[in-house]
């Protein structure tokens, strides 16, 4: 057995240290061996070292610059370092070396639809829906569906049906009842269009391993923080430390309009009054928190009572530090990860100075639009209708409770009365946060740069606003009735 050999059984055994050494000591006798340096790169990946992944990757794809597994690493390193723009040429390097593997364009497609170039990712899914590989296939048709139905012939929707219908377990059949679910509510056929959804929120929700029940104990304690709890850093001289930028907070319900909101709030950046979004994070439930449990030893929000002032500031720090990430400046950075709201009490510790904007919707229409989106990953409240009803309960008695708590800190609106007004809500939001009100074009000098949505919304957030996209037929509000 190779020493390659022998690092691929080790990776594939989880023995990833082993497998380092084997492609150092092929590196130390042959140092311009491809796939040594992309078994670096792959592994670095794996422990989520982005910087040495993109170090080793580089090296590999000079070296095997036909071959798409580094091509396509280094895209997904360069993405998680937030070099969006470095990971499209990197993909379209990789399109123009290997023109007829479907990886390649499938992963092409998503860049130029995080990207906003709708047109370029059209023409690419075009192609898509001609593979023979069911989950590619599955996947450019639910893109297909979201951005043109139109883009769906006969032939496909045919194949899909007989897909389903064939295969009904396969994953692929996930996305294929989604996009049929859309096809159909298109077609206003709307108890067909439920029968699709249903059939792929219960393949998703088979997945889950926890319910919403398992987050009671979280959402009891979340309702017994007062304001003191959370502001107690101003008494503590917290805001000697200066933050780079206002952190601004989008929080709520999942598809209530948040990345609309966020795309318009960048639009009014100027040359004097920048701002920027670093997309749904989850810096402070993740990092931040982390921290604050290795300093304290107590989980959120148990943690809030045990936060010394270094902690407070060390943990500040953490969500500085990964903003920074992104590579922007600017006056004004948004945070649009709706579950936040869950970290309120958390968010007004380490930041006094955070705006926090609450985004409501009808929450039948928020049903809606949950029910009939992928979201990939298996929770239960985005795929079971019961499970979601829990949800909004718990979501709608704490945000309830957070803004009696916080009331001079949090402004609320509806998804309704933003698309009805936005210029008179943006006017309003503004003088909320701090931002200049006189609307300027954008004059930056990275005014080139692409608003990038890495949500379900990247190609609905770019169309103009339609006011018919605040309700919901009929026929399918009765099956979304929530109080």
């Amino acid at each position: 057995m190779t020493l390659l050999e022998q690092a691929a059984q080790d990776i594939q055994q989880h023995n990833l240290t082993a497998a380092q050494q084997c492609y150092l000591k092929v590196l130390q006798a042959q140092p311009a061996n491809g796939q040594a340096l992309y078994g670096l790169g792959y592994i670095a990946q794996l422990r989520q070292d982005w910087p040495t992944a993109i170090e080793y990757l580089q090296r590999a794809c000079q070296l095997l610059p036909q071959q798409p597994a580094p091509l396509l690493g280094l895209a997904n390193a360069f993405n998680h370092v937030f070099s969006e723009t470095d990971a499209l040429t990197v993909l379209e390097y990789a399109k123009q070396q290997c023109p007829v593997d479907e990886s390649i364009q499938y992963a092409l497609t998503q860049q130029y639809l995080i990207m906003g170039d709708i047109t370029a990712a059209t023409s690419l899914l075009n192609t898509l829906l001609a593979s023979s590989n069911p989950e590619l296939f599955a996947f450019a048709c639910l893109d297909a569906a979201k951005i043109n139905t139109e883009l769906l012939l006969p032939s496909h929707l045919a194949r899909a049906q007989f897909f389903v219908a064939e295969q009904p377990q396969h994953s692929a059949s996930i996305r294929l009842h989604y996009a049929l679910g859309l096809i159909a509510k298109h077609c206003k056929q709307y108890d067909q269009a439920m029968f699709h959804w249903d059939a792929a929120n219960a393949l998703q929700f088979a997945e889950c391993d926890f319910t919403v029940h398992d987050m009671a104990s979280l959402f009891d304690s979340l309702l017994t923080i007062n304001a003191s709890t959370s502001s107690s850093n101003e008494n503590m001289g917290f805001h000697d430390s200066s933050l780079p930028f206002i952190p601004v907070f989008i929080v709520g319900l999942p598809r209530t309009g948040s990345s609309l909101l966020d795309k318009q709030l960048c639009d009014l950046s100027t040359s004097s009054q920048q701002i920027a979004s670093v997309g749904e994070v989850d810096y402070v439930a993740s990092q931040c928190a982390h921290m604050i449990k290795q300093l304290t030893g107590y989980d959120y929000p148990e943690c809030l009572e045990h936060m010394s002032n270094e902690v407070c500031h060390a943990a500040r720090q953490c969500y500085i530090d990964a903003i920074s990430q992104h590579r922007i400046k600017a006056d004004f950075i948004i945070d649009k990860l709706p579950a936040n709201f869950q970290s309120l009490p958390l968010i007004y510790r380490l930041f006094p100075e955070a705006k926090v904007l609450h985004l409501k919707r009808d929450l039948a229409a928020t049903a809606l639009s949950i029910y009939s989106n992928d979201f990939g990953a298996a929770e239960p409240y985005f795929c079971n209708l019961v499970q979601m009803q829990h949800y909004f309960e718990w979501y709608e008695r704490i945000m309830t409770y957070f803004e009696t708590v916080y009331s001079k800190n949090i402004y609320s609106l509806t998804y309704e009365q933003f698309i009805n007004a936005p210029h008179e809500e943006l006017k309003k939001i503004s003088r909320f946060i701090g931002i200049d009100q006189t609307y300027k074009k954008m004059e930056r000098e990275d005014v080139n740069r692409p608003h990038i949505i890495k949500t379900l919304s990247a190609a609905e957030a770019r169309q103009p606003i339609y006011r018919s996209s605040s309700t919901i037929p009929d026929e399918l509000a009765k099956y979304f009735i929530f109080t």
